[in-house]
Formats: C-alpha cells, structure tokens, sequence
C-alpha cells in the first residue's frame, strides 16, 4: 500500500510543484506589499529541493551535473532573498553587491552543470552540433550588442558596474550556447528535457526583457514580468528534474542520423541575418557609430564563415551517406548475386544426383508426368528401369568409396548410350532409370539393348583398378494413357522379372508379369501373419539306415495351409520368406518346434535317444551373426542334446559367402551341432572341394539318385561315397522313390537314405505313430 503511494507520489509531483508555484505567482502579480519580494527566493529554494528530491528518485547520470543545477538554485534563492530584503527596506539596490556576486555563481553552477552533463555522455566531438550551437550564439549576440552593449558602453557607469552589468548578457549567451548544442545533441523530446530547455528559455527571455531596458533607460521596464519569469524558470528546472523521465534525457542522437531538416535550416539562417537586419535598419544608430558597425559586421563574417564550414560539413556529411549508400549497394548486389547463385545451386541439388550429376529421382518423376500428360505419349515413350547386379559385393569387398566411382562412371556410359533429349537419372542406390520420348523407329528392346551393351566391357577405375558388373533392366514400352505411378510399377515388374530370369537381360514387361507380382505380394502378405494365426507346422521324413530299414534320424520340412485353403509349397513361399527377411522368424520357429518334438521322442519312444533331426537352414539365417545364439538358446529351453541336431545347409550358400559364414559355422561345430550339405552336387559339382568344407554329413542330390541306373551318375555317386568315407563323413541319399533305386544305393554301399519310398513327410503325431511300429518290427527293408 505504502510502496504504491510512493509510485503515485512520484509520477505526479512534477505538476504538482507546478500548480502550487503558478499560484505563488499569481499572488506576486496580486499583492502589493513588500512581502511579495520573498515569494522569488521561496520558489528557488523548493526548486532546489526539488533537483535533490529528484536525483534521488531517479538516478540520473552523470548526477554531478543536477547536484551542480541545485547548488546554482540555492545560489538564486540566496541572492533573491537579499534582492528582496533591498526591496523591502525601499533602498537602492548598489551595482555591484553581493546578490550580483552569488547570481553570477549561480550561473557559473548553470554552465558547469550543462558542460559536465555533455562530458558525462562521453559522445566525443560532435561538430555538426558544434557549429550550430556557436551560430545560434553568435546570432543572438548581434541583439545582445545592438540592444545591450551599446546603451551600456555610452552609460556614465563606473568600470566596475558596467563590467558587471556586461557579464549578465554574456553568461546568458554562454548558457544559450552550451543548451543549444544539448538540445542538437540530445534529440530526445522527453517531457523532463521540455521543461529543462523551457528553464533556460524562460530565463534569458526574463534576462532579455530586464538587462536592455536597463542598459537604455536606467531603470527596467516591465520588472515585474521579469521576475515572473524567473520565478517560472525555478518551477520548470524542479519540474524537470521531479519527471520520470529525468533517466533518460542522456540519450542521444545516434551518430550518421544529425541530419539539417527545414525547421533547423531555418534557426541556422535567421540569426545569421539578424547582423545585416540590423545594420539596415539602423537601430539606435549603429551606422553613426564605426565602432560598432566594426563589431556587428565581424560577429556576421564570423557568423558566414560558421555557415561556410557547415555547409562543407554537411556536404561532406552527405558525400560520406553517398559512399555508404554505394557501399551499400554493392553489399546488396553482391548478397543478390550470391543469393541467385545459391538459388541455382539450390535447384540444382534439388533436381540432381549429388554424387553422379544426374537428374534425380523428383526431377524424373516430374519429366515422366509430364511426358505422359502428352496426347501423344502412349505412342513414343519408352521408360527403362536399371538395376546393377551384385552391387552389393562391389561394396563389400571392395569398399564404398570404390562403389561410388562406380556409380559414376555407370552414369557417365549411360549418358553416352542415350539420346540428347533423354532423361537419364538416378534413382538411388544402385538403380537408374532412362526416360526416352519420341521413340518412334527404334523397338523398345533395341534401345534397352543399347544400354545392355555398354556393360560389356570392364569398367575402368582409379588406381589401374577394372570391375566388371552387369546389369538387370526393366523396360516399358508405354502405348496407351497411363499415369507414372502405373508405369513405374510395371518398370520394376519388368526389373524384377529380368533378376529372376538370371539377370544381365533386359526384360519387356508383360500383363502376365502384373498378375505374378500381385499373386507374389499377396503370399508376402499372408505370410506375415501365418505364425500369429498358427498356420505354419513342421512335418517330418524319416532318414532310414539302408542295410538295416531303421529309422536314424528325421528330417523337419516347413508346412503352410494359409486359411483353409490349398497348401503352398514351400518352393512357392519360402523364396518369398527370404526375400521380405520373414526367413529369420520362421526359421527360429521351425528350429524350436523340431528340437521340442525331437526332446519329446527322445523321452518318449524306445530307443528314441539315438534319433536326429535334421532342420534345414536358409543362407539369411546363417549369416545372421546372431544366429548361433538363436541355436544355443533353443538347444537350452528344449534340453535337446546338440549332437542330435543337424543343421542342413546347400551346397552354394556355404561356397559363394565362405567369409561370412565359415565364423558362425564354426560357431555352431562348438556347440555341438551337426552341419549337413544338402544337395551335394548340384553347386559347384567338386568333389575336391569336399574336402574344405565344414561339414559332417553329405545328401546326394535327387537328381542323382533319379538317373542312378546310368554309368555316369553310378560313377559319381561311388566317387561321393568313397571321398565321404575317406573324410569320415556320413552320406544320406535323398529322393528314393522305388525299391529299384533304394537296392542300386545298398548295393553301391550307400548307408542312408530317405525319400516317398519309405515314407512321405508325416505330422508329428502320425510320425511317432510310424516310429512306434518302427520299433516293435523286426527290419523290413533289408537290403542285405
């Protein structure tokens, strides 16, 4: 509450010092009694209390200079209340007296007070306002000599008094020039600034309208206006310094924006003509008197040659905004040619391959939409998708820097084998694709052939390095309206139709190719969510020891009945598997429920220990580093021993990735684990290379078994059996189908075997069904 007042206190003293002290001169004006002469000395005094009252609420800087205004103010109260007390006494006021000695004090604090004010903004020299306080000045002095010095010189006046009397006008000039240059400096119309110039206006206007009627009468006129005014100016300096806004009449005009408006122009020009007005109009007759002629005609030459140096000043001034002006400019043209530049580069990074400088994928697109907008375009477009084979193994074995040269010099070959008008652009990665309009002589296969061709040869690199790599492309041969989402999934239809083919081709996409891809992308689909909905099952195929018809072993074979339909076979889904990365789900799936099952009949089945179960193995799975953990922790929940478990691997995955695979073999030969080559012979077809492999079981493929009756296949399959038992590996033929093939195996000393002739892969419960009576027969399918 109290802190709230004082705010309020604070906001509205300054007027109300005003109202009180306008009343106080009002009743100056009213009364007639010598007492009136002690209202001058009371308003100086609160005045000065109101400076001191005022630097304390608002810490004014430098607050020096408003301790100086105030000593000034207590000087005035002094000096008018011995003014007054003369006045009161009814005696003559002697020239000089004390009150004429405390009043030039006084005006001495003024000045210092202005001076230190301007040294505490520390703004340096600042000649333009210079110049224009010291015209104002000079200006004014021709007034003050015409109608002040003069009356005074030709005065009987001892030295003494008119040296006094002469130091009034000239302090007022000192006090108009330091304001002068203030307010130029300043610049800042605050109301505390407005009542500070109105103190110093109303002061010299009081001093003007007492010291010449003095000087030329003897007496002044009008003395009682004189001393209203200087009563006024003491409650306008305390008004100021009370205001708010006292903090911030230090600010000022920022340098570069002193500028010479109409209005100042006008204050410049006038004094300067105030000499010759004079000398014209020969007041109080100055042209009788050369003296004076002599000193009003040097206060105008000095006054021309200020106007001079001005001018100079500002036309420098203005020359100086001219260079910074083109300065400037030049920055802006340059910041716009930069930005244009920057634009340019911007648009082309945005349309453009960063690495090979082609056209990129958004500016295709936008080529190919145009192109087939065109009313003509299903007659003449032909759009080629490009695909590098085995970029992959570019990157892996001989690094990415070298797959990105690569890159670029595709690019550059196939920018050779197009047209001029041709989009040739990269796609990403390592897929490019060729837009080609107005294709009217050439067949969509001979331009993709064009293409093809430059593959041919090697690829010649840095560092004396040659790669050769071949390329899959897919071709639309575009010859009805179509939109470019359609011809970009018939262009990768075609790719992959080319990939599946055997790569290195290009392929023309057909409608029949459209109705694969979607048969393909619904078994995708489907089979994301057959382990959720239970439709996968493992079943298995007995692995019969030939001499003796004993069931050894199994074999897990994957199942998919997908929603009560049909079966999928597994040579239609599983390639799907591996190509969506669903192998690794499945396949840690189908590893857990065959050693669950094998545990099972381990404890359950007489004589069921000795049975393995062989899983097969997908090359995504074994290049899984995290694979062998799937298998230890399988082999840990299911308490299935690892020797009983036989991982089945083909022939190529083991051979074309040997350094990725070979650590996790290793790994899984740790455990414990069996590895089986399955299909043996259909790879490599190297009997030597047997030797290398890590493995512990060899299958001979059913494409052998099938044509045993010939010399040859009966050559190769004792060539396998005699390298197996010189390798102590175990040899399993796979595909037996008649009791002839099964007799022609025992008899070339196959030990094991397993195909439909023994038995088809059977479920779980109808497998053990079949061991149980396995166990109880007596061997029924000898071969000895």
């Amino acid at each position: 509450m109290q802190e709230a007042q004082s705010k309020q206190l604070r906001r509205h003293a300054w007027w109300c010092l005003l109202a009180a002290g306008a009343l106080v001169i009002i009743v100056y004006f009213l009364v007639t009694a010598p007492v009136r002469y002690l209202f001058s000395p009371l308003l100086a005094l609160c005045a000065a209390v109101a400076i001191l009252v005022g630097v304390r609420w608002h810490r004014p800087h430098p607050s020096r200079s408003w301790y100086l205004f105030a000593s000034g103010m207590g000087l005035f109260a002094v000096a008018d209340a011995i003014f007054g007390g003369f006045q009161i006494a009814g005696t003559l006021v002697p020239v000089p007296s004390v009150a004429d000695v405390l009043y030039l004090a006084a005006y001495a604090c003024f000045a210092a007070g202005l001076v230190s004010l301007m040294a505490g903004w520390g703004s340096g020299v600042r000649w333009g306002a210079v110049l224009d306080a010291g015209i104002i000045t000079l200006g004014m002095s021709t007034l003050v000599w015409a109608f002040i010095v003069m009356p005074y010189l030709r005065s009987q006046l001892s030295a003494m008094s008119l040296a006094v009397s002469l130091t009034y006008p000239l302090v007022d000039l000192l006090l108009l020039g330091i304001v002068a240059k203030l307010v130029l400096l300043s610049g800042v119309r605050l109301p505390a600034l407005a009542l500070f110039t109105l103190w110093v206006g109303a002061t010299l206007v009081a001093d003007a309208l007492y010291y010449p009627t003095l000087a030329a009468t003897g007496a002044p006129i009008a003395s009682d206006v004189a001393d209203g005014l200087w009563m006024a100016s003491y409650l306008l300096l305390g008004a100021g310094a009370l205001h708010p806004s006292l903090a911030g009449t230090t600010r000022l005009v920022p340098r570069g924006q002193e500028r010479l408006s109409p209005a100042r122009m006008t204050v410049l020009v006038l004094p300067a003509l105030l000499g010759p007005a004079l000398l014209i109009a020969d007041v109080g007759g100055v042209r009788g008197q050369p003296v004076h002629v002599v000193a009003i005609a040097s206060i105008v030459a000095v006054l021309t040659v200020l106007l001079v140096v001005r001018i100079m000043l500002l036309a420098r001034f203005a020359e100086a905004q001219a260079d910074r002006a083109r300065a400037r400019a030049r920055v802006a043209e340059d910041a716009l040619r930069q930005q244009t530049s920057l634009r340019q580069q911007l648009t082309r990074q945005a349309f453009h391959d960063g690495l090979t400088g082609l056209a990129n994928r958004a500016l295709f697109f936008e080529r190919l939409e145009h192109a087939l907008d065109r009313p003509a375009a299903g007659q003449d477009t032909v759009l080629l998708l490009i695909d590098l084979d085995r970029f992959k193994d570019i990157n892996d074995s001989l690094g990415h820097p070298v797959g990105d040269e690569l890159l670029i010099t595709v690019g550059h070959r196939l920018l050779g084998a197009a047209r001029r008008n041709d989009t040739v652009a990269r796609m990403g990665g390592d897929e490019f694709a060729i837009l080609a309009e107005d294709l009217k002589d050439i067949p969509a296969e001979t331009y993709a052939q064009r293409f093809l061709d430059r593959f041919q040869e090697p690829f010649a690199l840095s560092g004396h390095r040659s790669v050769f790599i071949t390329a899959s492309i897919g071709v639309v041969a575009i010859t009805e309206p179509t939109t470019f989402h359609d011809a970009l999934r018939d262009a990768d239809i075609a790719l992959y139709a080319a990939k599946e083919r055997g790569r290195n081709r290009a392929q023309v996409f057909e409608p029949a190719m459209s109705q694969a891809q979607q048969t393909h992308a619904r078994i995708a689909q489907d089979l994301r969510h057959a382990l959720p909905r239970d439709e996968l099952s493992v079943h298995y195929q007995p692995v019969i020891h030939l001499p003796t018809g004993q069931v050894t072993g199994v074999e897990a074979l994957l199942r998919w009945q997908r929603g009560g339909r049909s079966p999928i076979p597994p040579e239609v889904f599983v390639p799907v598997a591996e190509e969506t990365g669903l192998i690794r789900p499945i396949g840690a799936w189908v590893l857990l429920e065959a050693c669950r099952h094998g545990q099972h009949w381990h404890d359950t089945l007489p004589g069921g220990e000795a049975l393995s179960v062989a899983v097969n193995i997908s090359g995504w799975q074994l290049k899984d580093h995290r694979f062998p953990d799937t298998v230890r922790q399988v082999l840990h929940e299911t308490g299935f021993p690892p020797a009983s478990l036989v991982l089945e691997i083909t022939e190529s995955t083991l051979v074309t990735d040997a350094d990725t695979t070979s650590p996790h073999i290793r790994a899984l030969r740790d455990l414990g684990v069996r590895i089986s080559i399955d299909d043996f012979g259909t790879g490599y077809s190297s009997l030597a290379y047997l030797r290398d492999l890590p493995a512990d079981i060899v299958k001979i493929d059913q494409s052998f078994v099938l044509r045993s009756g010939s010399e040859a296949n009966k050559s190769l399959i004792q060539a396998i059996l005699h390298i197996g038992h010189a390798l102590d590996l175990e040899v399993i033929a796979e595909g037996i189908e008649t009791p002839h093939q099964a007799q022609r195996l025992h008899t070339l000393g196959c030990p094991h075997g397993q195909g439909f002739y023994y038995s088809p892969p059977l479920a779980p419960t109808a497998l053990e069904a079949y061991l149980t009576i396995q166990a109880t027969l007596k061997p029924s399918k000898s071969h000895k």
